[in-house]
């Protein structure tokens, strides 16, 4: 080694045995003292190990799955297994120290999963975070083994030990987690839904702690429809109780006696199945029927003034009496109202040949009428009866209203319940269609009792038909009266005189054929006339001024006449006077002209022209006239008298050219040897009529004959009926105004110096 390298060596060298603890043994030596402290934390952090034995752990897994209490992680599950027989599942979970307190007998628990249907939505979480186990309810003596719930509670924060038990004879579409209401606030909901050992459906229902006051041992439930329909006069309603009705429907229960108790645990209660149902809590009634048609429990109700006011609950038969036993409950406010004087009839509808009741039913359903008894004890059982008993109708129809009888030599078709009808206002029916003792049909009707004051003792009824044409100038009418005066017809009535007084129970009443008979109040006229054709009793009407005011009765013959017997309406007496005309209007076509052509719509008709006779009478000569519209009232009746005329009535009479009245009969003179005609001249042309007037044929063609002229007159040759002409002389010699009735001769034609004469005649001498 030279010196050189022994300048540049700087090397060390050291004495082991000085060395300290290599700094690689500290890193290993912190990671176990963390190890130890971590189970050492854990170790302290854990608490009792508990077994919980479930029928099925979907899920579940030792190690991962958690054990939850109030949203905190409160243990783990350690170990599944199945028991020996390998029908349960063992579930040991090791508690969290601070959850030491979930090892005691009154804890609950079970599988959290996932429930999604329409009725109920839990568990949503656990699709995350994978199923786990819920605790709730803690306390009482420590345990370690616990039986798991089936099933997660439906309120699982509260405890679930007040229960009732809910039973009826069927449970509708309820189901486990539907909500319970009383008087609209939710106060629990349905536990549990089963069949007991005698096989009857059993609801179990939780009430919430705030809430176990409302329930009373006089509590009633009934199920909630989801929905509800009324149809009525009023229109279609349609009620949707909510969407949680609508989807698992409800319960709800009130109580509507005073007094009851507070309910205790897992007491038993009556389910309704409607809410009427559960307020017919009066006493049990038992009534017999001879049948049980159309009668269903817990639908049937009992109507008192047409309200329910109770309902069918049960029907059984009974072989020993071979009668059905209605249980029946009133509302208790009514069940004073139950004795022995009492009566339950069935009411079902009947459509028949005779008749038709009960229709109301048709909607409502068959229903049993209450009628109240007067002075009874009070009794339990009764027995009942049908609507198709005659008495019970007529018993009906004296308490409710007034009755009265309507005979008729022919009755029209008409039913049972055929409306009663005043000023159009429906105020009746008709009760019943027989014989009386005599064999002539009746017909028994009531008036209801608000109305009974509108039937007067003078009243007239008729027959409504069930549809009516009225045709006129310009116009055709149909009506149709009603679909229930189609079925079953209908009468009506009304005073037309002054009113007497009310008319009394059981007042007995003529029926006529239509509203114009019954509207004819005066005695009876005779008319005759020498051709009847066209009059039909009943139809054919008396008419004033183109206004209908009476109508025919009869029409028969004697001594080669026709006798009409006709009857005028209230206020047209002054149709009696004894110079009176009646004049039959029928269709006529000729050279003459058209008249009557509203007859061929309205029928032949009887106008009447009144006279100035203060005298009255009830017997008439009758005219046909070819337009009575034509004959005025008040016009001037004269007689012509003449060996022989062509000239026929509706014959004009014309003065200086102008048509001033009508030839309105022609017939023979009382001794046979002259012909008679009779003319009404217009009222205001009768003054130029004087005591000195001459009448002559002015129909018909006329020639005279001059030095240089020739020359044919022809008056009328549209007129083959002929035509009247008159002349009045000067004013010196024209003589006193004519009166009705007196007589003139016809001319066959005129003197010269009559078509010279031109008078001043004063209207008013």
């Amino acid at each position: 080694m030279t010196n050189h390298q022994q300048q540049h060596d700087h090397g060390v060298i050291s004495d082991s045995r000085k060395r300290g603890v290599a700094w690689v043994l500290i890193f290993p030596l912190i990671a176990a003292l963390a190890t130890g402290w971590f189970f050492w934390t854990d170790y302290k952090s854990m608490g009792p190990e508990i077994e919980i034995v479930f029928d099925e752990v979907p899920g579940i897994q030792a190690g991962k799955t958690s054990l939850v209490y109030r949203g905190v992680d409160a243990g783990t599950v350690s170990a599944v297994e199945l028991d020996e027989n390998l029908n349960k599942v063992l579930v040991k979970v090791r508690l969290k120290d601070f959850a030491a307190g979930l090892a005691s007998e009154e804890t609950d628990f079970w599988v959290e999963k996932p429930v999604i249907t329409l009725a109920e939505l839990t568990g949503l979480e656990s699709i995350i975070q994978g199923n786990s186990i819920r605790a709730r309810n803690p306390g009482g003596a420590p345990a370690s083994r616990f039986v798991g719930l089936p099933e997660a509670p439906l309120m699982p924060l509260l405890p679930g030990s007040f229960t009732v038990r809910l039973k009826g004879a069927q449970i509708p579409f309820l189901n486990r987690g539907t909500p319970v209401y009383h008087r609209g606030v939710k106060v629990g909901l349905i536990r549990q839904k089963l069949i007991d050992k005698d096989g009857m459906p059993e609801l179990r229902i939780m009430i919430e702690q705030d809430y176990r006051s409302t329930l009373r041992t006089t509590s009633r439930f009934w199920s909630l429809p989801a929905t509800s329909m009324n149809l009525g006069q009023h229109g279609f309603k349609l009620d949707v109780q909510g969407v949680d009705a609508l989807v698992q429907g409800a319960l709800a229960f009130d109580h509507f006696d005073r007094g009851g108790m507070e309910v205790s645990n897992d007491a038993l209660l009556e389910l309704s199945a409607t809410e009427f149902a559960a307020r017919s809590a009066g006493r049990a009634l038992t009534v017999t029927f001879d049948n049980a048609r159309g009668i269903k429990p817990g639908e049937t109700s009992v109507c008192y003034l047409g309200q329910p006011i109770g309902l069918v609950e049960s029907i059984q038969p009974s072989p020993s009496s071979a009668l059905i036993l209605a249980a029946v409950r009133l509302l208790p406010e009514y069940d004073y109202l139950a004795d022995t004087a009492a009566s339950f009839t069935l009411v079902r509808p009947n459509i028949s040949l005779q008749g038709v009741t009960g229709l109301d039913t048709l909607v409502t359903g068959v229903y049993i009428d209450f009628v109240p008894g007067t002075g009874g004890t009070p009794t339990d059982l009764f027995a009942g009866r049908s609507m198709t008993d005659e008495e019970w109708g007529r018993q009906q129809a004296e308490r409710q209203g007034l009755m009265f009888t309507l005979s008729a030599e022919n009755l029209p078709v008409m039913g049972k319940g055929a409306p009663v009808l005043y000023k159009g206002i429906v105020v009746g029916s008709i009760l019943e269609k027989k014989l009386d003792d005599r064999e002539k049909p009746i017909l028994l009707g009531v008036i209801h009792s608000e109305f009974r004051n509108a039937l007067d003792a003078d009243a007239r009824f008729w027959r409504v038909p069930a549809t009516s044409i009225k045709a006129g100038p310009g116009f055709l009418q149909f009506d149709v009266n009603g679909l229930q005066g189609l079925l079953q017809g209908a009468v009506a009535f009304d005073t037309f005189s002054p009113r007497v007084k009310s008319a009394a129970q059981n007042s007995q009443f003529t029926l006529y054929d239509d509203e114009a008979n019954a509207r004819a109040l005066s005695a009876p006229i005779k008319i005759r006339f020498v051709n009847g054709r066209g009059l039909a009793p009943g139809r054919t009407e008396l008419r004033y001024l183109g206004v209908p005011v009476g109508v025919v009765d009869a029409v028969d013959t004697a001594e080669g006449q026709v006798v009409v017997t006709a009857r005028l309406n209230q206020g047209y007496e002054f149709l009696r006077r004894d110079d009176s005309f009646f004049s039959i209007v029928r269709p006529n076509i000729s050279l003459h002209g058209i008249t009557g052509l509203e007859t061929l719509i309205s029928g032949v008709y009887i106008e009447c022209t009144p006279g100035s006779s203060k005298r009255l009478s009830d017997s008439f000569t009758g005219r046909t006239t070819i337009d009575a519209e034509e004959i005025l009232q008040s016009g001037l009746t004269l007689n012509l008298l003449s060996d022989s005329t062509p000239i026929n009535a509706g014959s004009s009479v014309y003065y200086r050219g102008i048509n001033v009245g009508r030839v309105t009969g022609k017939s023979l003179s009382s001794d046979g040897r002259q012909i008679m005609l009779t003319i009404v001249v217009e009222k205001r042309y009768r003054h130029l009529v004087r005591a000195n007037s001459k009448f002559w044929d002015s129909s018909g063609l006329k020639a005279s004959l001059g030095i240089l002229q020739f020359r044919i007159q022809t008056e009328s040759i549209m007129a083959p009926d002929g035509r009247i002409a008159f002349a009045t002389p000067d004013n010196s010699a024209m003589g006193s105004a004519a009166k009705s009735g007196d007589s003139f001769q016809l001319n066959h034609e005129p003197r010269p110096e009559w078509l010279k004469w031109n008078p001043s005649i004063p209207t008013g001498d």
